[in-house]
């Protein structure tokens, strides 16, 4: 498997927050396994603190994400974070993984 990543989520202020990974491992409609990093517009790492975020190191951190069929069209998402998540707690990055997952729901109920 493989391949790579790049995205960019804008705050209501403007700045830009770019995130780059990789994937090793992906299921159809099972598990998709990867590793995320800070990056800059062009997909190179970056330390969190040019984000102005405190954040531990995430070399080698694979977070998976399964998917659970419930039938009548719904699925199950559960995201499986490593221990980085802890900090993301703390740091609001959490907040942006709720905003991101409902964005991705309202996309697919096709609001």
């Amino acid at each position: 498997m493989g391949g790579k990543f790049l995205f960019c989520m804008r705050a209501p202020d403007g700045q830009e927050m770019w995130t780059g990974g990789e994937y090793f491992e992906i299921v159809v409609h099972e598990k998709i396994v990867y590793s995320m990093y800070f990056a800059d517009a062009e997909g190179n790492q970056v330390e969190a603190a040019q984000y102005g975020i405190e954040h531990e190191a995430m070399d080698d951190a694979h977070d998976v994400i399964l998917f659970e069929d419930f039938g009548d069209g719904q699925t199950k998402l559960t995201l499986i974070g490593n221990e980085t998540m802890e900090s993301a707690k703390e740091s609001g990055q959490l907040e942006g993984w709720n905003q991101i997952l409902d964005k991705i729901a309202a996309v697919v109920a096709g609001l």
